[in-house]
């Protein structure tokens, strides 16, 4: 009888561990979801699509599939999640996620190369295919009701060497223990007892985890034995690889000012301006060796400590034979470096704040809190990063020619696809850390000379019509214009009061003549001006008054690069698109979009008009782009305030429109122009985007012709002419006339000359 009792009470003691494992296991594996970002709020950025003719080298695309932590192999791949790179070939085996997934039945997929540039796309079965596209990449995530974000990675985005010193530093038997370490803890029993006071906790990694996620700080008897009943939880649900994973994007490594440090990627970011999977041998110690104490061991404040730490670990790593003696003694003899960065809160978080504005009447408040959400937009994560580089970088080089106020000089960037509308790239400001206030889309500032192409558009659709026969070389007077207004005359100036007589509207533009600007909108007509600005897709107040013509109204970056965008995609003007969809973390679709687009404009004046801001960098006020190695033809334009307030420069290929606008946000004088102050920033850009090849050409719609013509008087260039140039037009406009200021006829010579004599004869007659 005893027996059977001490077998039931056995039995139900078995059956009441089961079932409180039971639970835990399923509470551990909720409090892990909600603690660290299982079910967090996700922003994923556009699926990179390679296309036939795309060059390899300018998407970035080994780094896009070592972000997305796709492993490299040798020979074909054979599952999932790999990929394998050879000298004319790339073969992509697709996960079975993400937006699209035409192809991922099919794979490996094939791309063959010709120096670097796209010329097949194939599935494994040989079928061709017009392009193919990765699943989405993570652009940012939400924590928690606090809207905090932390960047968090994989491990393979983690350089083994923090892996390794972090087991050495924490937790050497971390791959052959259960979740505890009974040696350790035995340790730290009798280190505790000597010393009648917690003095060493010997916890493991997985244990700091549980305590981490689930536990307070207090040390107790009864806190560690829930510690540990959490750990064996922990190991009995997840891996070593997923449960060192969460460990290092938890563990709090520090402070810089009044913000906390978790996770490596960040102190990789604060303390050595790198990514955690570039840190060094003595770098990765060095962070490792501070998990313990971040403030005792504060990289900043007690750098010998840290390095007396730093020593330990190293030493550590080489007695469980992670490193060799000579690499552990040169890194032992590197000094403590710190390369501080900034607290990494990325210049995306503007577009997260956009993205989370925009869909809030749909998703309601509540919405913006809940876990799980997974938002799919159009964000292009090479293009983004670009465009935080080209700001902060571009700032910091433009800002030492600036004129100082008592405040920072800011930026801010947008960028559009022309053949989609996507919105590509986003950056408010220099510092979403010291203001969320974002200038891309909020910020109302004058455009300057940046609408003179909205001019140019009016002017050339008068010739579309009929109305009046306006192409690029027709002249126009530069000289002193007066234009009744109702605050009185109003004569406007050329930039340092420059004179021009007649000059050609491709001259307007591309010197951005004020004067001959304003002429030709009073000749086309304000209020036609105005209608096309509609038209590209201005919404901002507008008034069909003179001044328009050069900028005065404001617009946000945001408007403008989407107006601008209407002229690169041919006359297509597309509404705002930033956001695929928003869906549930089950793939519940709660929003869908689609991008809203209509043709507003013809193709042959968009053509035009790009063909004409061509030449705003190869010779007019743009022309310092050549000195920034942008060898590739951009069409764009400047453009600067009264009082040098604002500094734009628009500018587009066939693949991107960017918009860049500097300036104060008091609206003080910066000193600089769009040529000396967005200019630069637009270039980093562009360089970044075509780091190895150009973009494609310009596709020449039907309906134009082209003339060689002399490019001081407009007409038909002949032998004699000094200069000339290859000028577009639309069928049946071109001049038919030869230029009457370089006659090829020897008579016609004579005559023009004894008309010029007689001229000048007569005029110093009258003097």
């Amino acid at each position: 009888m005893r027996r059977y009792l001490i077998l039931f009470l056995a039995t139900a003691l078995l059956a009441v561990l089961f079932l409180r494992i039971g639970y835990l296991y399923v509470e551990v594996g909720k409090g892990i979801a909600e603690s660290d970002g299982k079910s967090p709020t996700i922003f994923y950025g556009r699926p990179l699509e390679i296309r036939k003719g795309d060059h390899l080298g300018n998407i970035h695309i080994v780094e896009q599939l070592n972000r997305l932590s796709y492993k490299k192999v040798t020979g074909k791949p054979s599952t999932a999640g790999t990929f394998s790179n050879e000298p004319n070939h790339l073969r992509i085996f697709l996960r079975d996620k993400g937006i699209e997934k035409r192809f991922h039945g099919i794979s490996p997929l094939d791309i063959t190369l010709r120096d670097g540039r796209v010329i097949s796309l194939a599935s494994s079965v040989g079928k061709e295919l017009e392009s193919i596209q990765l699943e989405p990449e993570e652009i940012g995530r939400i924590m928690n009701p606090k809207l905090e974000s932390r960047h968090q990675v994989t491990l393979s985005a983690i350089s083994p060497y923090l892996q390794n010193a972090v087991i050495a530093s924490e937790d050497a038997h971390f791959y052959s223990h259960f979740g505890i370490d009974i040696l350790a803890i035995g340790r730290a029993f009798f280190a505790n007892l000597k010393e009648q006071r917690f003095a060493e906790g010997g916890s493991t990694i997985t244990q700091q985890l549980a305590k981490n996620f689930f536990l307070s700080p207090q040390k107790t008897v009864a806190r560690k034995l829930r510690e540990a009943e959490l750990a064996v939880v922990l190991e009995l649900r997840y891996s070593k690889k997923q449960i060192l994973e969460m460990y290092l994007n938890k563990i709090y490594l520090g402070q810089t000012g009044s913000a906390l440090i978790y996770g490596v990627e960040d102190a990789a970011s604060i303390y050595f301006s790198k990514h955690a999977q570039n840190l060094s041998l003595e770098e990765a110690a060095l962070l490792a060796g501070i998990i313990r104490a971040p403030n005792r061991y504060n990289l900043v404040r007690n750098p010998r400590a840290a390095k007396e730490r730093r020593d330990k670990v190293l030493s550590r790593m080489q007695k469980l034979g992670m490193i060799q003696e000579d690499q552990a003694r040169r890194a032992a003899n590197t000094p403590v470096q710190i390369r501080a960065g900034v607290v990494p809160v990325h210049l995306s978080s503007y577009f997260i704040d956009y993205i989370q504005r925009i869909t809030k009447e749909e998703l309601g408040t509540e919405g913006l809190y809940h876990a799980g959400y997974r938002y799919y937009t159009t964000l292009d994560p090479t293009q983004q990063a670009a465009a935080e580089e080209a700001v902060t970088g571009g700032l910091e080089a433009i800002e030492k020619k600036a004129l100082r106020a008592n405040e920072p000089l800011q930026a801010a960037l947008v960028a559009i696809d022309p053949k989609t509308g996507a919105m590509t790239a986003m950056v408010g400001g220099r510092s979403y850390a010291q203001t969320r206030f974002n200038r891309a889309v909020d910020a109302k500032r004058q455009s300057g000379s940046a609408f003179k192409p909205f001019v140019l558009l009016a002017a050339l659709s008068e010739s579309l019509a009929g109305e009046q026969k306006m192409t690029l070389s027709t002249l126009v007077s530069g000289e002193s214009i007066s234009l009744p207004t109702p605050e009185g005359i109003w004569t406007p100036s050329n930039f340092e009061d420059k004179k021009y007589g007649k000059i050609t509207i491709r001259k307007t533009i591309e010197d951005s003549v004020n004067t001959a600007t304003v002429r030709l909108a009073n000749d086309v007509g304000f209020k036609d001006v105005l209608k096309t600005a509609r038209l590209a897709g201005i919404k901002s107040p507008l008034l069909p008054v003179p001044s328009m013509a050069l900028g005065s109204f404001e617009v946000t970056p945001a408007e403008l690069a989407y107006a601008y965008a209407t002229m690169a995609s041919g006359g297509i003007r597309f509404e705002p698109f930033p956001l695929f969809s928003v869906t549930t973390s089950d793939g519940d679709t709660i929003i869908a979009r689609t991008v809203k687009s209509k043709r507003e404009l013809d193709p042959r004046v968009t053509y035009l008009a790009g063909y004409a801001l061509e030449g705003v960098l190869e010779r007019g006020t743009a022309k310092e782009v050549k000195a920034l190695k942008i060898n590739f033809p951009v069409s764009g334009k400047t453009g600067t305030t009264n009082g040098n307030r604002d500094s734009w420069f628009v500018s587009y290929t066939p693949d991107v429109v960017c918009a860049v606008w500097v300036g104060y946000d008091s609206g003080a004088d910066t000193g600089l122009t769009g040529a000396t102050g967005a200019l630069p920033i637009s270039a980093r850009f562009l360089r970044a985007l075509y780091s190895q090849s150009g973009p494609p050409a310009v596709i020449v719609p039907e309906g134009i012709e082209t003339a060689l013509i002399d490019p001081a008087s407009g007409y038909l260039a002949t032998a004699l002419c000094p200069q000339t140039f290859q000028e577009a037009y639309l069928t049946g406009t071109a001049p038919k006339e030869t230029c009457p200021d370089h006659p090829v006829n020897p008579v016609m010579n004579a005559i023009r000359n004894k008309m010029r004599d007689a001229g000048e004869f007569l005029l110093n007659l009258f003097k």
